[in-house]
């Protein structure tokens, strides 16, 4: 016989044997048949199971305790087991080791092999013993509530234990066990969702799938009580069975207020496994920290001389902790059990604890004075309870250990004596004296925030605060000078906002090396900016809006190297310094509401030397050499200065990173062609420039807000060019109406979009076209139209084809009452289809845009790549319906707006092609008119066309039409 075909019935053979010792197999009785949610929390660990795949896996799945790990391990254990020669499961090992040792687990799971007592001396023998037993056989192993990394090493070491098909499932509250052992297939366990929580919650309290009708509003509150846990849940459930209304509302009282102590007990066990350093890091977070910035909090915790970083990290291997978007999260049950461990520590006197954060607690010793040296920290919000504090002017006198100290509306009827040195955190808001104590020298400060206070001056210790990285006095209404900064040399961030009386910055704050941020908006009183600023090196955000005295910026200013934002809005400012232009990495500059009263250009405002220059007979294109150097630049505001034609800036080409650019409200009839040389601008802000007839040629596919340009003549630039743009707002722009409609520039629009789009540019595959402007026909292209606010598309199969585009739709509307001021609202769009509501968008207006004088039409184009692909098994009806809304969703009265016609047409290539030629043949109907060709090689493309090769010549087609940006709702 041949080696091959003795290899055959070799593995025919073990074959055999598999199936019969499946079928030999007892059948237990089946766990997870009742298990709420338990099939989906399955998938995942079916994926990484891989079962049928002759490899050895180790899977490790973690999480919080009581999240369900156990649960998901014994419904696997039951539904596999069979599959395996051998399957033991050892559960809750943690807490087997702690009743005998690891060398008895040893033993059980030997026991379980060889069916008979194992003896085993020592932790060696018992690995080399398992390792030998099963490293031939397909097994499958489950270690429950693993907590060390022994418990691995010593009961499956590694997958040359295990036999071809073996399967080793961990479970531990601790993801570093699982990266420790090498363990690479690794899940984390989430929280029930609402449907699956709420009905684990009514199996244990009704013993049935869904609450009682007269128990169902409590049933929620437990429900956002236990946040998803199944714990909890079943914790909370089993307790409330069987009790009436009455009981139900005492129990639930007690939520929030009293822990329950075996939810506690099982979530502390996590806790009772950190070092000390971690369970200070763990109870600050839960008591103070919870929410809020990582990077800030690690900042504050490092200051605390602890390692925050690694702290942090373990905490969430761990599960007591989640990093989303930046910030601290943990479960509320366990900042819940952080904050009962303190409260444990002095259940009768506050003052005896490290942390408080109740007001009635705090009241309590800040005007008893029962503060000890226990108490770490204490952050409480004054104004958000009905609690009013008289704090003793000795509260902190025993508090030597104090490191935060967060305040709002604390009185201090006798002053204050002292504040702790041992302070990182002092943030008293509204805080009521005129200065600190004076003895107060806090060596390890981190943040200093008085907001709203009356301090007047700040005279922090005789010695430099070396650790002090933030000031923020905003909105101090007394503070009349900045604090002397030599004494605060690591400063990063100061927020003077709204200090009126500020009339004073230290020249000394040149010495600030670090600073990062200068905030001085709204000091209304403040003359002068040292010159000495344009030595910090490293700051980036300078702030100086609403400084109507401040009529000058310090020559030197452009040698502030890493400057990013310069705002000074609103200010005096008359000059902006020639040094501007070596700010090399601005990205945004606004000079809204900079009215220079005398009689200079902007152009000799960017450029004193301007007026010298023409007088020299110097070339014009020099007048923006300040400006030449800002290649950064992405946002400019020059809104509201009072610009005329003249005093425009004449060249903005420089400007090649520029994104965005407001010249709204200004006074010029015209605007600079060199605005066209901005091939990156994706937004010009136009509104309320009265005075404007005619755009310039500009870069392709720009998003343009001209509303309330009464002026306005025509879309056309000076060459008789339909500038490209992908959404434009001329709400109110009558003139621009009175020779062409409003839908035949709409459409002409869409038209380009819908060609650049079939080939392929990338411009459109995520954006929408959007268009408004006065008018109130509907061209006959859009071939479902309906009066009224609600227009029917009847959908066939295969609808959803490759050659469909996507939605084009058109909406008539008028306002019929004013809106409020500075309101906001929209016309959203709704899509029913076969009766189930689908998404939606809509197209904002209000603000700075005006409101709507008489009829206005909105044109916007949906591509297909917005919509879902179960789209395509949409067929019968499909319902689009418009109406009026708050743009925070609030439905407001309808009877403000009147939706009077409306459109739609399903776009597809064909029909792409066919506007496209139709286009083109009324145009050459029209004498003196260009139109866009895409012959390459046309004679008669001009210079400017070859500059911008996808210029878009005016169309005329009858119609009507509007634009915006429309946004997409899930």
């Amino acid at each position: 016989m041949s080696i091959l075909c003795c290899r055959y019935e070799s593995k025919l053979i073990r074959d055999i044997v598999e199936v019969i010792w499946t079928k030999l197999q007892p059948t237990s009785f089946s766990y997870a048949e009742n298990l709420v949610g338990i099939y989906s929390r399955l998938q995942p660990v079916n994926l990484l199971l891989g079962v049928g795949v002759d490899d050895v896996r180790f899977i490790g799945i973690w999480g919080m305790g009581g999240i369900g790990k156990t649960t998901i391990v014994r419904a696997v254990y039951e539904r596999i087991s069979r599959e395996f020669e051998f399957s033991f499961p050892l559960m809750d090992v943690r807490s087997s080791v702690e009743k005998s040792d690891l060398l008895n687990l040893q033993k059980q799971l030997l026991s379980g092999i060889l069916t008979k007592q194992a003896n085993i001396s020592d932790l060696h023998e018992g690995a080399t013993i398992i390792r030998r037993l099963l490293g031939q056989k397909k097994v499958l192993l489950i270690l429950d509530n693993v907590n060390h990394s022994s418990h691995l090493k010593y009961l499956a070491g590694n997958q040359e234990w295990f036999g071809s098909g073996s399967r080793v499932l961990i479970t531990t509250r601790n993801e570093h066990l699982l990266i420790e052992h090498g363990v690479e297939r690794r899940l984390k366990v989430e929280e029930l969702n609402h449907d699956d929580s709420l009905q684990l919650f009514s199996w244990k309290a009704f013993k049935r799938v869904y609450p009682e009708e007269d128990f169902l509003d409590l049933s929620e509150y437990v429900i956002d009580y236990a946040k998803g846990l199944p714990l909890a849940l079943e914790v909370l459930g089993s307790f409330l069975y069987g009790r009436d209304l009455s009981e139900w509302n005492s129990a639930l009282t007690k939520l929030g207020r009293v822990c329950n102590l075996e939810i506690f007990d099982i979530l502390k066990v996590s806790y009772d496994g950190l070092d000390d350093e971690e369970k200070k890091i763990f109870l600050d977070i839960a008591c103070f920290f919870c929410g809020e910035d990582k990077d800030r909090v690690t900042e504050v915790l490092m200051s605390c001389d602890v390692s925050a970083i690694i702290g942090l990290k373990v905490l969430t291997e761990r599960s007591l902790l989640t990093v989303s978007h930046g910030r601290l999260w943990m479960h509320d049950l366990l900042q819940e059990m952080g904050r009962e461990i303190v409260r444990r520590e002095s259940t009768d006197e506050p003052g005896k604890r490290s942390r408080l954060w109740l007001p009635e607690d705090i009241k309590h010793v800040l005007t008893k004075n029962n503060g000890t040296e226990a108490i770490e920290g204490i952050f409480v919000d004054l104004t958000e309870s009905e609690v009013k504090v008289d704090v003793n002017r000795k509260s902190f006198s025993m508090m030597n250990k104090l490191r935060y100290l967060k305040i709002n509306n604390g009185n201090l009827p006798k002053g204050l004596e002292s504040l702790p040195n041992s302070l990182r955190l002092l943030d008293w808001t509204r805080y009521p004296l005129k200065s600190l104590p004076s003895h107060f020298d806090p060596q390890k400060l981190l943040e200093l925030s008085l907001c709203h206070s009356c301090i007047k001056h700040v005279r922090i210790g005789t010695e430099p605060l070396y650790n002090l990285q933030t000031i923020n006095l905003s909105h101090s209404l007394n503070l009349v000078s900045t604090p002397k900064f030599k004494g605060m040399p690591y400063l990063e961030f100061i927020v003077l906002e709204g200090c009126i009386r500020l009339y004073k910055v230290d020249p000394g704050i040149e010495v600030l090396e670090r600073l990062i941020v200068l905030n001085l908006k709204d000091c209304k009183n403040l003359v002068r900016l040292p010159s000495s600023v344009s030595g910090l090196k490293s700051l980036e955000d300078l702030n100086l809006s609403g400084c109507s005295k401040l009529e000058k910026l310090p020559d030197e200013l452009g040698h502030v190297a890493c400057l990013e934002t310069l705002d000074v809005s609103g200010s005096g400012i008359r000059e902006v310094p020639s040094s501007i232009g070596l700010l090399k990495n601005l990205k945004e500059l606004s000079l809204h509401g900079c009215k220079a009263q005398s009689p200079k250009s902007w152009n000799m405002v960017f450029n004193p030397f301007q007026l010298l220059q023409k007088r020299s007979h110097i070339r014009a294109g020099l007048s923006l050499h300040c400006l030449s150097g800002l290649h950064s630049l992405t946002k400019l505001d020059l809104s509201d200065c009072n610009l005329s034609e003249e005093a425009m800036p004449s060249d903005f080409g420089c400007l090649s990173s520029l994104r965005e650019l407001n010249l709204s409200r200004n006074q010029f009839v015209r605007l600079p062609g060199s605005i066209g040389q901005l091939s990156g601008l994706e937004t010009l802000l136009l509104n309320q420039c009265r005075k404007l007839r005619i755009l310039p040629e500009l870069p392709s596919y720009v998003w343009v807000d001209a509303s309330n340009c009464i002026s306005l003549d025509t879309l056309a630039n000076q060459n008789g060019q339909y500038n490209s743009m992908l959404e434009g707002t001329f709400v109110n722009c009558f003139k621009m109406v009175e020779n062409e409609s409003c839908g035949s520039i709409a459409l002409s629009l869409l038209t380009r979009y819908l060609k650049f789009q079939h080939w392929g540019s990338s411009v459109h595959s995520t954006r929408n076209f959007s268009f408004i402007g006065p008018g109130n026909e509907i061209p006959e292209w859009y071939n479902h139209q309906s009066v009224g606010s609600s227009v029917t598309v009847e959908l066939h199969p295969g609808w959803f084809s490759n050659k469909w585009t996507g939605f084009a739709f058109c909406v008539v509307f008028r306002l019929l009452n004013p809106l409020p001021p500075l309101v906001k609202m929209s016309i959203m769009c709704s899509w029913t289809a076969n009766g189930q509501s689908l998404s939606s968008f809509g197209l904002g207006f209000g603000e700075e845009w005006g409101l709507p004088v008489l009829d206005h039409t909105w044109f916007t184009f949906l591509p297909r790549v917005g919509f879902f692909e179960e789209w395509q098994d949409i067929y019968y009806q499909l319902l689009i319906s418009f109406h009026f809304c708050h743009v925070d969703a609030a439905i407001i009265n309808e009877e403000i707006l009147q939706v009077k016609n409306c459109g739609v047409r399903m776009v597809y290539e064909e029909d792409v092609e066919e506007l496209w030629q139709t286009l083109m043949k009324q145009n050459n109907t029209r004498p003196g008119l260009q139109h866009y060709d895409n012959d390459d090689d046309d004679a008669a493309s001009s210079s400017a066309n070859r500059a911008h090769p996808n210029r878009f010549k005016q169309l005329h087609l009858e119609g009507a039409g509007p634009s915006v940006s429309p946004y997409i709702h899930d």
